[in-house]
């Protein structure tokens, strides 16, 4: 459970990482500065990619576990709102990088 919540926690520091490309991304597609727009939009990506790759392994993991274990409530409704909040972090970074 030590684990699901440690992959959790990299999964949303990589979807601030995401974040804060994406806003780069978009100050410098405003500017017209495209080499950078374009060097920032690709590292948003790459992080918005590790998070999924974490998201999936999580619950592959989660999955695993309840195969031999129930997890406790607080650690599913824990991993549910980081999920929420995964998914709805997602969605608005893929949106700023669609300008």
């Amino acid at each position: 459970m030590t684990k699901i919540k440690r992959l959790t926690e990299e999964m949303l520091e990589e979807l601030d990482g995401a974040k804060r490309y994406a806003e780069c991304y978009v100050e410098k597609k405003a500017k017209n500065e495209t080499a950078w727009a374009n060097r920032f939009e690709e590292m948003a990506n790459d992080e918005l990619t590790h998070a999924m790759y974490l998201h999936d392994y999580i619950i592959e993991e989660i999955d695993i576990l309840k195969k031999v274990y129930t997890p406790p409530v607080e650690m599913m409704e824990k991993w549910e709102k980081d999920h929420e909040e995964y998914v709805e972090k997602a969605a608005w970074i893929k949106q700023m990088l669609l300008l």
